[in-house]
């Protein structure tokens, strides 16, 4: 269930969810299945769902895919006929789903149980931040419409977007200890390896993210992870 070049990072892009316009659903579901869980805390197909949107977009913007270039048949063929590492395209959505769910879930976890807490202010921010986004989408009624069509829900879009704060502040801390400082070695073989990829500002930057998710996948060994395959298959675009 590996398709690295498509793990996001611990920071979601919200921009990216109204990026294309991928449909995806969920067909019949149960609402007591658990379709995964991590050190027993299962997570909402609401919750997973939004990852799959994500994992959507991400991988047809990668394939060149946009609402200016193709059309709902060049989109639809895609996913019937697109294989990876030789696995259907729908298939590597759903893995890319439930590792990206999984990874944000663990450091999340790792949060809270290293005593992060946001400030009033801090969680005052996420509601500012929210409101603004459902305003610009239409109002409270026409977002949830296009949540749902994403397959995920306001309750869900909402707690993934506090998680982020939590894993950022837990990376401040972490940065702010020493625990994500670079040598000079360290920067210039990263520098060398990412140099398409990251700008000479950035570059520092980047490494330290790195070295994060490095710390946070050993975290992510270290847990409990359940992931139901077969249930995961209810999943569909």
């Amino acid at each position: 269930m590996k398709f690295c070049k498509y793990l996001i990072s611990f920071i979601l892009m919200v921009s990216l969810l109204f990026a294309l316009g991928a449909c995806s659903g969920i067909s019949d579901p149960s609402d007591s299945a658990v379709y995964i869980s991590v050190d027993s805390k299962p997570l909402t197909k609401e919750y997973i769902g939004y990852f799959f949107y994500v994992a959507q977009s991400s991988m047809l913007s990668e394939a060149g895919h946009t609402t200016d270039n193709s059309t709902d048949e060049d989109i639809a063929l895609y996913w019937q006929t697109t294989e990876i590492e030789g696995k259907n395209a729908v298939e590597v959505a759903r893995d890319v789903a439930a590792d990206n769910a999984v990874f944000q879930t663990v450091q999340y976890l790792k949060a809270v149980a290293e005593g992060i807490l946001l400030t009033s202010d801090e969680q005052a921010a996420i509601d500012a931040d929210v409101a603004s986004v459902v305003t610009a989408q239409g109002g409270e009624e026409a977002f949830s419409a296009l949540l749902a069509d994403m397959g995920t829900n306001m309750q869900a879009y909402k707690q993934i977007i506090t998680e982020n704060a939590y894993i950022s502040k837990l990376y401040s801390t972490y940065d702010a200890n020493g625990l994500l400082d670079i040598s000079d070695a360290e920067l210039l073989a990263f520098s060398e390896a990412h140099a398409e990829e990251f700008s000479p500002d950035m570059m520092l930057d980047a490494a330290k993210k790195e070295k994060f998710n490095a710390i946070a996948k050993q975290w992510e060994k270290d847990a409990e992870i359940f992931i139901d395959d077969e249930a995961m298959k209810q999943f569909e675009i």
